[in-house]
């Protein structure tokens, strides 16, 4: 682990070799404690303070304040710069925006860049799921979906689902849709591939879900991060 550096909160997101958190920590650590997670999934909407959302979440506000200030230790969250007049001027943070790469991208960066992008989009999908599971909005949504497998895939099965999955979300390769079925069907193609073959296969874990978010949209607002 990074030891925590001193000095001043600065504009941005903390440099990595001051974080005082792993990459492969960061979102088990942001997600792990009720008031981190309820403050990450607040700034996914917007720019905020530790008084904001201190009111929101009826906590006091210095321990917002530290939490948000771990938060940006950690490399979790943004720091924006500070709001006010005078003495009083307050600290404003936002969500990290999630990096959008193709396959081409993605395979041009180094690992080191590969692993700190994974990391914001882990954060931040772990942190709507566990806010969702906590409000028990997931267990009251009637139209959820929660479909999860662990298929042994040989490389044209990998290939297969991956395209399977880009076609599913964009609606834009309705042939490849057509080709390719479903999940089951290419688990079974490639199956019945791997045991002409002797190709021992890779284990991937797929998982389709859509459920309620945890918090009600934040009224005149700017857009969930992951709208920018």
């Amino acid at each position: 682990m990074h030891m925590p550096a001193a000095g001043q909160l600065k504009v941005g997101r903390k440099p990595p070799k001051e974080r005082t958190r792993l990459p492969e920590d960061m979102p088990s650590f942001a997600t792990g404690y009720r008031i981190r997670l309820e403050s990450l999934i607040i700034l996914h909407e917007g720019e905020f303070s530790a008084a904001d959302i201190a009111a929101m979440i009826d906590e006091d506000v210095k321990i917002v304040t530290n939490h948000l200030r771990d938060l940006w230790d950690a490399g979790s969250i943004e720091f924006v710069g500070r709001v006010g007049d005078g003495n009083i001027r307050k600290a404003i943070y936002r969500a990290v925006k999630r990096p959008y790469m193709d396959d081409e991208e993605f395979q041009a960066m180094s690992l080191d860049e590969r692993q700190d992008s994974l990391g914001v989009h882990l954060q931040w999908f772990m942190a709507e799921c566990l806010a969702s599971y906590r409000n028990k909005k997931m267990a009251c949504d009637k139209a959820l979906c929660w479909i999860s497998d662990e298929p042994n895939l040989d490389e044209q099965g990998r290939e297969e689902l991956h395209d399977f999955l880009i076609a599913c979300w964009s609606g834009e390769s309705i042939d490849v849709l057509e080709a390719l079925k479903g999940v089951q069907e290419i688990t079974t193609r490639a199956t019945n591939r791997m045991a002409k073959s002797g190709e021992e296969g890779t284990i991937v874990v797929v998982g389709l879900m859509a459920f309620e978010r945890g918090r009600s949209k934040i009224p005149d607002r700017q857009l969930p991060i992951s709208k920018r």
